[in-house]
């Protein structure tokens, strides 16, 4: 009788050996089968689960996403994500806690490092000496951070991309990388702030949505404190809106434009059991932002954004043509259905589709600035134009960057308009 072989055609019990090229293709061949089953089940998947949700006037498509049997057991230590990125501002303590998070090989993960004080900027630049494995001989202690000497395996690559001696804000700190992503053709990126961590085995499942579902325009892990973005969806949608400094709103700015782009927003669900993200300085307070206590001159700053008349729901008002609600309603408050969507809280993670976006609330959908020449991806921020956006920019213009990071040249650049 034959020995008995396993599946790759080697004697079990020892006394044979296989081709390294045969396993290599092997593997090869699992991979690409995997990759095709995953983004087939991804596609399909839909069609038995889909269900039309009305808030108001509109409907739109929600999906649930559910396990795939034929990928649940399947382990993706072959798997890699690309890149990784995250806004540090204030916080050193908290930069490390975030990449002491990162759980799966990573080849290039970005710190985009705003200036806030030159000592806060020291223990920023201390902390990433720690993360950087490139070179083992250039590690170092440095006092009170000794016990977070032991670097993360996982994080291949570190890289820095500084602004310039300012704080370009949320949405300038988005640009930074948008610009490296098409300079270097990145294909995505995870983008976290810097109070947040990957709860454990939370990367490997995010991993999965890339690869099986590349098509989604926006990964929301924790909205947008923590979410993916793509190349393709930059490309679509563009860049954020920079008037919206230091930040807040630029997020609803960005959601109703991805709407507008036609979107697949991938949301992901808000129960414990279910989440990929810690958002918060600490257990004791969940889901705050621990910038905001950081300083008070820059709390003074974002207060600033709730100026009546100039401030980011005003600016949000006169950007999308309806305008709010008489008696000082807010936007989100003015525009009742888009608030129901932006802030829904999903039990289970979900695909949002929006087939007909114009029928829910009309008056969000105008032009901005009724210019009907601007295409999506591009929201006037040429320095002339300037001095007519009354913006949270421009309310803090004594402190606010005197130049944007997205510029015109590079919309032209980028974009071939």
């Amino acid at each position: 009788m034959g020995r008995i072989r396993d599946r790759l055609g080697r004697p079990v019990g020892g006394g044979g050996t296989v081709d390294n090229s045969k396993l290599a293709l092997f593997k090869s061949f699992f991979l690409y089968i995997f990759c095709s089953l995953a983004a087939e089940t991804a596609i399909s998947y839909g069609a038995e689960s889909d269900y039309p949700v009305r808030y108001g006037k509109g409907p739109y498509e929600t999906r649930q996403f559910y396990k795939s049997a034929s990928t649940e057991h399947i382990e993706f230590a072959e798997f890699t994500l690309e890149s990784l990125t995250v806004f540090a501002f204030a916080r050193p303590d908290l930069l490390k806690y975030h990449l002491d998070s990162i759980d799966l090989e990573v080849k290039q993960v970005f710190v985009v490092m705003n200036r806030f004080s030159s000592e806060v900027t020291l223990q920023m630049r201390n902390i990433l000496k720690l993360f950087d494995c490139r070179d083992s001989d250039r590690l170092h202690h440095i006092g009170e951070y000794d016990k977070f000497k032991c670097m993360n395996p996982f994080i291949k690559k570190l890289v820095l991309l500084e602004s310039d001696e300012n704080n370009v804000g949320f949405a300038g700190s988005f640009n930074l990388i948008a610009k490296h992503m098409l300079q270097n053709d990145i294909h995505f990126t995870i983008i976290s702030n810097d109070d947040t961590r990957f709860l454990p085995g939370s990367l490997k499942k995010i991993a999965k949505l890339f690869y099986a579902m590349p098509h989604i325009c926006l990964y929301l892990f924790s909205h947008f404190s923590s979410f993916g973005i793509t190349q393709m969806t930059l490309r679509k949608i563009g860049s954020m809106d920079e008037h919206f400094w230091p930040a807040y709103s630029e997020d609803i700015d960005y959601y109703l434009r991805s709407i507008m782009g036609g979107c697949t927003i991938f949301q992901a669900s808000q129960q414990k059991a279910q989440l990929f993200v810690s958002h918060g300085e600490s257990p004791e307070w969940p889901g705050t932002s621990a910038t905001l206590r950081a300083n008070e001159s820059y709390r003074n700053l974002i207060e600033n954004t709730k100026h009546s008349k100039f401030g980011r729901d005003a600016y949000l008002c006169k950007k999308w043509g309806g305008g709010c609600e008489e008696n000082g309603r807010d936007f989100l408050n003015s525009h009742k259905v888009f608030k129901a969507i932006f802030r829904r809280e999903s039990k289970e993670h979900e695909m949002l589709n929006f087939a007909d976006y114009s029928t829910f609330d009309g008056k969000l959908f105008l032009s901005p600035f009724n210019q009907t020449n601007l295409h999506i991806s591009w929201w006037d921020n040429d320095d002339k134009a300037q001095i007519s956006r009354l913006s949270p920019r421009f309310i803090n213009k004594d402190h606010a960057p005197l130049e944007f990071v997205w510029k015109l040249e590079d919309q032209k650049q980028y974009f071939k308009l």
